[in-house]
This record gives structure tokens, sequence and C-alpha cells, in this order.
């Protein structure tokens, strides 16, 4: 090879290389435009759009100035532009208008603006849809003054102004028609004339009527159709009804006359007795009499007056108070705690039974016409309209020397009130559940007394009432009406916040009294049978439901070591009003029990029966293998209790000693009649009156229990009240045996005048 040749192929070489080397960087360059380009587009067909969009961003900055990227930039923009079409479609089409301004703030402002007075519209009008609705839901319920305002802030909206004068219509006839409260009927008929309205005038016309014959007709009709007792109210006439203590509902239709103890409700018709609630065992006998004028119910006994002047009991022969074998003349009768009280047709008046408090101390009293007795004091109503009163007077019940122009009276269980003949009512006595504040009440016919709370009836034949009413009244006057009943304000407080009171403390027979704003606590001793006991009637009103406590709530892997102690000191530990025997909880068989204390789950077996008190304020019993704790946590039970039999079950007897009466010992009962009212029956630490399981069973089911449960008994027996052990009252100088230490309690309510004594904080 020449020299060249030789030159012209070094030449060549290099040349060659250059052109492959440019060649392949170009084609490396075109792979890499469209792999990006690729990627963009992939991304932005199945990404969300903001990733869509960040990665098309993305690749338009990396393709930027490289070789073949003009066309890929170009359709990545394209892209770019129709991803931001379908994101402002689709945000338009949701309704989220602000979203899809924000995207074309930088694209299209003049769009923008536009989504954004589009949104404001439609903001308006859902603002006003939303207004006009609630306006309609205000109405629904029945909240006119929120409804009319809600309506005038709509301004012209729809119908808005029309619907608002309708709303106002209905309040300026019910303004007009609320001035009548059932005892100013000139008032009320004035208002609703001065409406001018076709339905007013139809009103004040039918309220012009009804005051006429309601002035004639119900001096008659009113007597003896309401009563009240401890946890109720009833009344007779054309549709009798009792309101309160569930074992009550049941009222005999068209009773006459309607009378109640604290225990017991009964109805007279056609001279036969109606009962309800306790009959102290001699239903036979008294629903064998024909000639039963009046009655008269009292703590444990109960009097029948008859149409010649005799009188029966039944109940209760202790202290003395049936002694009315021997009484004759008699026009009215009367009952108290543990006396019984009757008018002669001569005025004079007649009295048995324990006289502790001078409440039987009625033999100088003349020209009476009728009788009332509460629990330890006796009020007379004397013919001239004047009364006089003797008995207990620590709370100033039997300050009645200065009434006058009285035509009816009624004692509660501490307090007296008196109707007055211009149809005012007057009080006296305790008045911590506000049961004496009357002062307001006018045109009332007629007047009734319970243990905390008083009722009348109102010439319209609607109801008033004050104090710790057991449940409301009803709204339906007890008279024939043409006036609307929804028209008729019926006066009822709430629940008082009352300062707690206590009455019979130191008694030896009781009653024991309590009231709060929480609960009520009736207990009394029950010697209406052989086997004394105590009855202890629980109320609560706000959910305040009895609650177990323990001695060491933190030992729940320990339970069988709990420490012990005297449930007396317990409960003063506790600020306890009331406290009774629980089940033992260190006991060693309770182990196979599901046992909850104020939340804590100290066993979860189910291998025995146990109860549990639910948050709506019923009792529920559990046989073997039924709950658990989980279950019953989530009904949010707190505490649950074991130890049985099972006394009575779903209203039912659920024990029977089948006549042959099992172990006779110290009781403990815990059983519930209706939601929040617990009935405790408890044997006294006496030998004579201990019971079996069947014994103590019959006595929840006379109680009227729909469900009932045996505690620990025997010297666990137990009942304080007020920091004071009751249980060891005793019938004779012989008690038996000593109260022992406990690891847990039943406690109702709570008051700071219950504190530990020094000895119980060592």
């Amino acid at each position: 090879m020449n020299n060249r040749k030789r030159i012209l192929l070094w030449i060549l070489i290099p040349v060659a290389v250059l052109v492959l080397a440019g060649a392949g960087f170009l084609v490396y360059t075109k792979i890499t435009v469209d792999r990006t380009y690729q990627d963009a587009m992939q991304t932005a067909q199945t990404a969300p759009y903001q990733m869509a969009q960040s990665r098309i961003a993305e690749a338009i900055a990396s393709l930027n100035g490289k070789l073949f990227s003009e066309e890929p930039i170009k359709a990545l923009a394209e892209q770019s532009a129709q991803l931001l079409e379908q994101e402002v479609d689709r945000a338009i089409e949701s309704g989220d208008l602000a979203y899809a301004a924000s995207l074309l703030d930088s694209e299209d402002a003049v769009r923008a603006q536009s989504l954004r007075d589009d949104l404001k519209i439609r903001e308006t009008e859902l603002k006003n849809r939303e207004t006009y609705a609630l306006a309609e839901a205000y109405e629904r319920d029945g909240e006119d003054e929120q409804a009319l305002e809600t309506y005038r802030s709509l301004g012209s909206y729809k119908d808005a102004a029309a619907r608002a004068d309708a709303v106002q219509a209905r309040i300026d006839y019910r303004a007009a028609e609320a001035v009548f409260t059932g005892a100013n009927y000139d008032e009320g008929i004035a208002a609703l004339r001065a409406l001018g309205t076709e339905q007013g005038e139809t009103a004040a016309q039918a309220l012009e009527l009804q005051k006429e014959e309601y002035r004639l007709s119900l001096e008659e009709t009113a007597h003896g159709i309401l009563a009240a007792g401890a946890w109720h109210t009833s009344a007779a006439g054309t549709a009798p009804w009792i309101m309160g203590d569930a074992r009550y509902a049941a009222a005999p239709a068209e009773a006459d006359v309607a009378v109640s103890g604290l225990t017991s409700a009964l109805y007279l018709k056609n001279g036969t007795v109606l009962t309800t609630g306790e009959t102290f065992g001699e239903e036979t006998l008294i629903a064998s009499w024909s000639d039963v004028k009046d009655a008269a119910p009292g703590l444990t006994h109960a009097l029948f007056l008859h149409e010649d002047g005799t009188v029966s009991g039944v109940g209760s022969k202790a202290l003395g108070r049936l002694d009315v074998s021997d009484w004759n003349g008699i026009t009215d009768v009367a009952a108290g705690a543990w006396h019984s009280v009757g008018v002669k047709a001569d005025g004079t008046v007649v009295a048995c039974g324990k006289n502790e408090k001078g409440q039987c101390d009625v033999a100088d009293w003349k020209d009476v016409i009728a009788v009332s007795a509460g629990l330890w004091h006796t009020v007379a109503l004397r013919s001239d309209g004047t009364a006089v009163a003797a008995g207990d007077n620590t709370y100033g019940q039997c300050d009645v020397a200065d009434w006058t122009d009285l035509k009816a009276i009624a004692c509660g269980a501490c307090f007296t009130i008196g109707l007055k003949t211009d149809g005012t009512v007057v009080a006296c006595g305790d008045n911590a559940a506000g049961q004496c504040s009357v002062d307001a009440w006018k045109d009332v016919v007629a007047v009734a007394a319970g243990a905390y709370h008083a009722v009348g009836v109102r010439l319209d034949g609607t109801l008033i009432g004050a104090g710790f009413l057991p449940e409301s009244l009803p709204d339906e006057p007890l008279f024939a009406s043409e006036w609307p009943c929804e028209a008729i304000e019926t006066v009822e407080p709430e629940h008082p916040e009352a300062t707690a009171y206590i009455e019979g403390v130191g008694e030896t027979l009781g009653p024991w009294l309590y009231l709060d704003s929480n609960g009520a606590v009736v207990i009394c001793l029950d010697d209406s049978e052989e086997k004394i006991l105590f009855r202890t009637d629980l109320l609560a009103t706000a959910n305040a439901i009895p609650t177990g406590r323990v001695t060491q709530p933190e030992a729940t892997g320990r339970i069988i070591k709990m420490e012990s102690v005297l449930p007396e000191i317990q409960a003063r530990k506790q600020h306890a009003v009331v406290s009774f025997t629980g089940d033992y909880l260190g006991y060693t068989s309770n182990r196979k029990a599901v046992m909850i204390r104020n939340g804590i789950v100290y066993y979860d077996r189910a291998e025995t029966t146990s109860y549990a008190i639910l948050p709506d304020g019923t009792l529920k019993i559990y046989g073997q293998g039924e709950t658990n704790a989980e279950q019953l946590q989530a009904l949010g039970v707190k505490d649950s209790f074991s130890f049985g039999p099972i006394l009575v079950k779903d209203g039912q007897l659920a024990y029977d000693d089948g006549g042959k009466p099992g172990t006779i010992t110290m009781r403990v009962a815990f059983g519930y009649s209706d939601p929040y009212h617990y009935i405790v029956p408890i044997t006294m630490r006496d030998r004579i009156v201990q019971m079996s399981y069947g014994m103590i069973a019959k006595v929840c089911m006379r109680y009227g229990c729909r469900a009932a449960y045996n505690l620990d008994g025997g010297h666990s027996t137990s009942l304080v009240f007020m920091g004071q052990e009751l249980s060891l009252l005793t019938l004779t100088d012989t008690p038996h045996g000593n109260i022992r230490g406990l690891s847990d309690i039943v406690i109702f309510l709570e008051n700071d005048a219950v504190q530990p004594k020094d000895s119980d904080l060592k």
C-alpha cells in the first residue's frame, strides 16, 4: 500500500468514527425524548390530576432545549390544558366551584371570577333553603317563637313572609288562650275577643258557657274525686286514673270516690270497695262489703265507714289503732301512721292508737264536720269554716287556728292544706319540697295531699300540683269540657331542688322520711302481719339509681381477702342517706357469678344467678349462663350482684317454699315495682320475725315488685338511714346477735349531713 492510500485511510477512519458517534447520539436523544414523553403521557392518563400535572411539568422542563422535543412538548402542553379543562368540569359538576375557580386563576381570570359569582349565588340559595327547612322544623316541633324569627330572617324568600304571618297569628291566639289559667275566666274571654278573629270569638263563647255550667255543678261532683299517696295521685269520676307508682296502674272503671294512703289506693262505687295496692291480706273481707260510705288508708292499716255509721278496720292491730268496733254514729274517718280518728254525727271526735305526739287528743273538739290525718298530726274542719289541730307541730303543720271560710282540709305527711270557699288554698307545715306553695291557686274545687305533694282540681276540671309530684299530672280535665285541653296550662313544678329533710329519727316506729332533688325515701315498720319487717321505698328522680360500694375497690385480685367493715361505718364514710346489705362480695361462692361494682369487674362467671341495675332504672334478673360482664357493661351497667335465690321474676313468684319453709333467718331482698322505684324489704333482728325465702318472696309480691332478688342476710342483715343502724331496732329485749363486718354495701343518695364519726376514721 502506497503512502497516499495509507494517509487517506488514517483520515477516513476518524471521520467514520465521528459519523457513527453522532448518529448514535441522535438515536439516543430521540429515544430519551420519546421515553420521557411516553412516561409523562401515561402518567397523565392514569394518575390523579395534581400528580399528572406535576409529571407533565417535570417532563416539559426535562425536554426543553433538547433535539426532537418540540412536538412532544407541544403535545404535553395540550395534554396539560386538556387535563385542566377536565378537572374544572369535574369540579363544576360536583359543585366545588371554589376549586374550579382556583384552577382557572392563572389561565382564565374572567371565567374564574364568573365561577366565584355562581358560587356565591349557590351558597346564598343553600343557606336560604337550610334556613327555611329549619323554620319548618321549628314549626313542626311547636317552637313557634323560633320559627317566627327564622321565617322573618328570610325576607322575601319563597313564602317565608306568609308563613311568618301564620305563625304570628298562632302565637297571638295561644297568648290569648294562656291568659286563662283555670281561675280567671273573664280575663280569658276578654283576651280571646281582643284577637278580633272568628276562632277567638268561638273560643270565648265556649268559655263563657263553661264558666256558668261548672259553677253550678262542680261543688257536688268534686267531692271525693281526688286522692294522693306517697308515690301516686289518683282520681275517680267518669274515667278513673292513677299516676305514679305502677302498682296502682289499673284504676277501676267509673268509681265514685278515690281515697289513698302511703301504700294503698282505694276506690268506692255504690257502696263497694275497689282496691289497688295494699289490702293487708283482707281482700276477701273488703270485697264482701256493699255498704261502705268512705274509707281511710293509713300506713299499715285502713278504716272503712259503713252507711249505718259503724267503722271496720283491717291491717295492723298494734297500738290499738283498730279499736274501732264500738264506734257508732260516725260520719267521717281518717287514718294516720299509727292512729285512727272518727267524726260523730253530733260533731264530736273519737280517736285511738298511738298518741305519743298528742295526735289523739281530740276529746274536747266540737262542731266538727270532717277530719284528716297526717303521719303524727290530726286536723279537723268545723261547721263554721274554721279548723283545729292536734299532734306533732315540728314543721308548723298544726298552725291552723287563724284559718277561716274553709270548706275542705287535707293532711300530708307533715303539712296541711285547706280549701277556702272562694276557691283559694292555704297551707302550713313542711315546705321543703314546695308542697305548701299554693298561694297562687284560684278557683279550686277539691284538694288532696300526699307524702310530699299537694294536688288541686280547678273550676275548669284541670289539675294543679305543688311539691314532689311522683309523675306528671294528666293534661285532660277531670270533668267534661268543650275547652281544648292543650289550651289549658297545668301548673306543675318540676322536681324541686329541695333541701334534704328527715322525719322519724329517734322515733322507734318511724316512719323515716327523706327528700332531696335526686330522690325520696320512705322507711316504715310493716306490722300488718305477724312477721314485722322494714319496708324501704326508694324513688330516684334524676337517674340516681342505687349503687354498690366496696371497702377496697382496688382489691380485684384478692377479693376473698377484702377488708370487712361494719356497714354503719361504711355508710357514714360514703355520706349515704340509705344503705343496706349487698351480696358479701368477698364470699367464696360469689366467685361463680358476674360481679360488677361501680364499673369494676370483680368476677365474670355466670355459673349462678345474678341481678343488675340498668341505667333506665329497671332491675334485670339473670339465670345461670344468661349474661356476662361484657354484655352488662355494653348496656351501661355499673353494678351487678349475686347471692340469691331469685324471689320474683317478670312479675311472677319465682320461689315458693311449697308449704315446707326452709331456713328461717334474717332476710334482705332487693326489688323494684317500676323504673326508678325500688322496694327493699328487710327483717328486724328479732328471732320472732325471721323469714324463709318463700316468706320474703311473698312479701315482695305483696308490695307489687316486678322483680326481686335475695341478698346476703343472717348476721349480715343491715339497714342504715342517715348514719344510724335501724335494723338493730327490736320488738323485745333480746336482739338476735350483732351485725358482722361486710365487704360491700348498697347505697342510695348522698348527703353531707351524714359524716363519719371520729371512731370510724381510726
